[in-house]
């Protein structure tokens, strides 16, 4: 972002970037929090038991549906997850899990995503997936995130240096995030194999899904899910202080 300002904008003088940090309510949740609300909510109860047993993987994305994220990239993927699913079962991959997929938002394209989804399956392409909408309370939302294995972000950055503002809230939850990362900008939110994985195209992010939920012991989500947690932990007083808390004179 630095660089951007200066390289781009030809801003002088010192140049020290302030990071979005997680609101108060996106924090990682205890084992049974995690189960009353998997049995509670409507989008996941029918499936709460397999998910807290590992049969099932919840995926959680967010969208306002506008052009900005091609939605059509994570079909796709989902389409190959279950393809592969169903060709490596006696392979490589023998017990990859179902996955839930809950897309939670409002906007202009959800109608025609809703439509494609219909017809997918009708023609049986999505026979280890199933999708779901969602419009949640910013508590329910919250308490979603904490409670999926897998948070997945399509945001492209037209500037390079705009980072998604539903990443940082993944990662507030402790939620590991797969995400768009062909921006300049990326790294400095999600670090590759460490809080997260990125991805270029509908057939990275499927391989993003079979690696990580293809691990029969998990350890490679585990892994993740401890590097979210950890930089989850960073909140607004710690992005603060050392940087304009100084420059302000308001902290030593």
């Amino acid at each position: 972002m630095a660089r951007q300002l200066k390289n781009t904008w030809r801003v002088k003088g010192l140049v020290l970037p302030l990071h979005d940090r997680p609101f108060p309510q996106f924090q990682p949740i205890k084992d049974s929090q995690r189960g009353e609300f998997l049995a509670q909510c409507p989008e996941t109860a029918a499936s709460a038991q397999n998910i807290r047993s590992g049969k099932t993987r919840l995926l959680v994305s967010s969208t306002s549906w506008t052009p900005d994220e091609d939605f059509s990239l994570l079909l796709d993927a989902l389409i190959s997850y279950s393809e592969l699913a169903s060709t490596l079962a006696s392979t490589t991959h023998p017990s990859l899990p179902d996955i839930l997929a809950i897309i939670t938002g409002k906007g202009p394209q959800k109608d025609a995503f809703l439509s494609r989804i219909k017809v997918l399956e009708k023609e049986a392409k999505l026979g280890k997936v199933q999708i779901k909408t969602a419009w949640l309370s910013s508590e329910d939302y919250a308490k979603l995130l904490a409670s999926a294995d897998l948070g997945v972000s399509l945001h492209t950055s037209s500037s390079g240096v705009d980072l998604p503002m539903k990443v940082v809230d993944m990662l507030g939850a402790g939620l590991p995030v797969a995400g768009w990362d062909n921006f300049e900008a990326w790294p400095e939110l999600v670090h590759e194999g460490v809080n997260g994985r990125g991805f270029r195209s509908s057939a990275g992010l499927s391989d993003v899904l079979v690696g990580l939920f293809g691990c029969s012991d998990m350890s490679d989500l585990q892994s993740l899910r401890q590097g979210a947690t950890l930089e989850g932990k960073r909140r607004w007083d710690d992005e603060w202080d050392p940087v304009a808390g100084k420059l302000l004179g308001l902290v030593e």
